[in-house]
């Protein structure tokens, strides 16, 4: 019975918090992001805002997918409900690991359209509150929302190259992130396994706890260039909204938005 109650206070706060985030980003944090003699990788999971965010524990109930990449080798992560850190004790290999987690679909609720005018506007959809007015969609509605989240771990060097998941919204690295600094990165953004043009991804940096970002367009070819610095965390965002299905079992949500992201640390 204790155990029962227990599992049901873990689903209840996990849904709580994912109910009530608007515009906060949820991202993968490894607790090393760079192992040596130690291929046994640990991630928290958080939701938050400038790197500072709320530890989310594991519930099979809200992340529908999350495997780990290796080359051509890909692992289910398996976890117990309220496991914290969320992703624990992964087996990994030698190289570059790619961590991926899918959240289940989650809704929030608006009461105006004040905050999702401030989030659309910061996401890159400047007229999308007008647009709701002008499709006459009420003042008080419902958003669905879905998160796609990457994270890149070494283990004893950074050779090795990312992968791409198939998710429905993702960021994929061309070039290997942590190797020949002095070079600009490639990122593409697949959406349904096409490409992004003309849209916004955020990068934020933290070092020396200074947080910094920077807002860039994806050109032609999809994808942004950017020179990453050494020894500092990034998280990198995008995110798409589009029409929400309108259907009962979607809480008859106008809008969804599918939201991208990827962390790394750099040597």
């Amino acid at each position: 019975m204790k155990k029962i109650l227990k599992d049901l206070l873990l689903i209840i706060i996990i849904t709580s918090i994912f109910k009530n985030v608007y515009s906060h980003e949820f991202w993968i944090d490894p607790i090393k992001y760079h192992l040596k003699n130690d291929n046994q990788i640990s991630a928290k999971l958080l939701i938050g805002e400038n790197f500072k965010g709320s530890q989310l524990p594991y519930s099979k109930k809200e992340y529908e997918i999350s495997n780990l990449y290796s080359g051509n080798k890909k692992i289910k992560i398996k976890g117990r409900l309220g496991d914290l850190p969320a992703l624990n004790k992964i087996k990994g290999f030698t190289g570059l690991n790619v961590l991926q987690v899918i959240s289940a679909m989650n809704y929030v609720d608006y009461e105006g359209l004040l905050k999702f005018d401030i989030f659309s506007r910061k996401k890159g959809y400047p007229s999308l509150a007008k647009e709701h007015q002008n499709n006459n969609y009420p003042l008080n509605f419902v958003e669905s929302y879905k998160r796609y989240a990457k994270s890149i771990v070494s283990i004893d060097n950074y050779e090795g190259s990312d992968v791409d998941t198939g998710m429905e919204l993702e960021l994929i690295f061309l070039d290997n992130p942590l190797l020949e600094l002095t070079k600009n990165k490639r990122i593409l953004l697949e959406y349904k396994n096409d490409i992004l043009i003309d849209h916004q991804i955020a990068i934020m940096s933290i070092r020396d706890d200074k947080v910094k970002v920077d807002y860039l367009k994806t050109n032609e070819q999809g994808y942004i260039e950017y020179n990453f610095k050494r020894n500092t965390r990034y998280l990198i965002d995008s995110v798409v909204i589009i029409k929400g299905s309108n259907k009962k079992k979607d809480k008859y949500a106008k809008w969804h938005s599918l939201w991208a992201s990827y962390t790394l640390k750099t040597p």
